[in-house]
């Protein structure tokens, strides 16, 4: 056994997984953020930030469960510190095919995408709000989870307002298009609300 590998065992290395996870959050926010702005204006600036704020995400959820599998000891459950952070990317993930449905179909924003959208970045702000005072200050943590909530919420409500002013479009291609988007922005939705329910667990167990 090597000197370095036998200092491991006696003083195991120590991850900041709160670090990783604001990270991670916060590079998810720039992306729904990023895409918002490219909604706003289909600027090309935008659509290469988004890929590359994706990477960059990827990286750090990739690094976070590398070093989880390494580590000794977590802050946290170690189930719930890969769920969130899993919950997350699937996310970005849903946001980036958001916006590659949007750029496939060669589509306007309507009010309904440009709300949907609005809310998600709202919400995925709030969420690294809350990741942030997740360490020191667990108890303060139900402002935040009601705010994701509300966010996620209006999001489902606006799509159903949405759909409905849709189908009274004769143009059943429109029809098609649209509602392709806004079922993955309602997915979206669904995502954001399953991330803070695995938020809510940890916060529960850490109070």
């Amino acid at each position: 056994m090597s000197a370095h590998n036998f200092l491991d065992r006696i003083f195991p290395k120590k991850y900041d997984f709160y670090s990783m996870l604001l990270n991670q959050s916060k590079t998810n926010y720039q992306i729904i953020d990023t895409l918002d702005s490219w909604i706003k204006d289909k600027g090309e600036s935008a659509s290469q930030d988004l890929l590359h704020k994706k990477k960059e995400a990827d990286h750090i959820r990739f690094q976070l469960e590398h070093d989880l599998v390494e580590a000794f000891a977590t802050p946290f459950d170690r189930q719930d510190l890969y769920s969130i952070s899993v919950a997350m990317n699937k996310i970005s993930d849903c946001t980036i095919s958001i916006f590659k449905t949007i750029k496939a179909l060669n589509i306007e924003a309507d009010a309904t995408i440009i709300g949907m959208t609005s809310l998600l970045s709202q919400g995925a702000l709030e969420l690294s709000d809350a990741i942030l005072i997740l360490e020191k200050k667990p108890e303060e943590c139900q402002s935040k989870i009601e705010k994701i909530r509300i966010a996620q919420q209006s999001m489902e409500d606006i799509y159903i307002s949405g759909l409905a002013e849709l189908f009274t479009n004769n143009d059943s291609i429109i029809i098609l298009k649209y509602k392709e988007v806004y079922d993955v922005l309602k997915e979206a939705a669904i995502l954001l609300g399953d991330t803070v329910d695995i938020y809510h667990r940890i916060c529960v167990r850490m109070i």
